[in-house]
């Protein structure tokens, strides 16, 4: 049978510590393997620079540094056919929250791969969160199978295992 490839993917997650940026990099590399994935938007390879604004990380971003990067963000989740996002358990972002509650507002499915740096604490979601993503993938022990993947059908796998808040 052959495979042909659909999923336009939006990785979405949040991108301030070396974790987060060694996952992105990881699931990069999988998303790139995966024979059903055409094309990977990931909001940090689009950044907008604004050139009046000498040093956009030291402090408050120019409105118009925020309003291009909001614009880009939501472009590519319009685009995307699918979204993958890298949740941080341990440094919730709402950021990520609100690109996955858009991508279901606009009836696409959400692959949510869920991290924490302590896999034996009780792991706890929010309900909006937990219901509204159609697949879970847990990253600390499922990572990989952004590999194998069918981004094609984006079948379900709904959350479960999570004390629900």
């Amino acid at each position: 049978m052959t495979v042909i490839s659909t999923g336009n993917v939006y990785l979405g997650t949040p991108f301030y510590n070396d974790a987060q940026k060694k996952r992105v990099k990881l699931a990069q590399e999988y998303l790139a393997e995966n024979p059903t994935v055409v094309r990977v938007h990931f909001p940090f390879d689009y950044e907008f620079v604004d050139p009046e604004e000498p040093n956009p990380k030291a402090g408050i971003p120019s409105l118009k540094w925020q309003l291009a990067t909001y614009q880009n963000d939501i472009t590519g989740l319009v685009n995307a056919n699918v979204g993958v996002f890298l949740y941080d358990m341990d440094n919730i972002d709402d950021g990520s929250a609100f690109e996955i509650g858009y991508m279901r507002a606009m009836h696409k499915p959400v692959i949510l791969v869920p991290f924490t740096e302590n896999p034996d604490k009780v792991k706890k979601m929010n309900l909006m969160l937990a219901q509204g993503v159609t697949t879970l993938i847990d990253g600390n022990t499922e990572f990989e199978k952004l590999k194998t993947y069918d981004f094609n059908s984006c079948m379900s796998n709904p959350v479960t295992g999570y004390r629900i808040f």
